[in-house]
């Protein structure tokens, strides 16, 4: 049976490298775009793709090797944030969600609504002319979500088990949750 420990660094290698293959899709993505529309300044994502990279693996690798330490916990802290803010925040809500998967969805069923040009300029956006462009903008969602429900539920499982009145383990402790303490 697995343990909370097992439990826990399964759901922390699962998110962290959910959140890599977020910034290698977005990578790819940007290459494509790049090329398909001649805008060479889309590279500037691998500025943003390498650093968050080394920082998710650099982290989850002392989390790993130093999990019940002072020093695993704060690299664990560090690995959430960087998971929170970059994969799941910015480039699969932000670009993934609003920027292809809204986009896609206005365009192709309300196509030329007022709504799609107040919320997708021209000046800015691209009009969804390239498939492979759109496709994976909308994939990087799903390794964002998969990083999303892996971070969530790790830290549902890291938060310390609680006892009601009466003995019961508390919603959400790893007991409750089917793990073995």
């Amino acid at each position: 049976m697995q343990t909370s420990q097992d439990i826990e660094a399964a759901l922390t290698k699962r998110a962290a490298l959910a959140g890599v293959a977020v910034m290698v899709l977005t990578t790819v993505h940007h290459a494509i775009g790049a090329v398909v529309y001649s805008t060479p300044w889309r590279l500037h994502i691998a500025l943003l793709s390498v650093p968050t990279i080394a920082v998710i693996l650099g982290a989850l690798a002392v989390h790993r090797r130093r999990a019940g330490a002072p020093a695993g916990r704060a690299a664990f802290a560090v690995l959430a944030a960087a998971l929170a803010l970059v994969p799941i925040a910015w480039i699969g809500a932000y670009e993934g969600v609003y920027n292809h998967v809204l986009k896609d969805a206005l365009y192709f069923l309300a196509p030329g609504s007022p709504a799609f040009v107040r919320l997708f300029p021209p000046s800015v956006y691209e009009v969804p002319d390239s498939a492979l462009f759109e496709i994976t903008g909308v994939l990087q969602v799903v390794p964002a979500w998969v990083a999303a429900a892996a971070l969530a539920r790790r830290l549902r499982v890291d938060r310390p088990r609680t006892a009601s009145p009466g003995g019961a383990v508390a919603a959400g402790s790893p007991q409750r949750m089917g793990s073995s303490r």
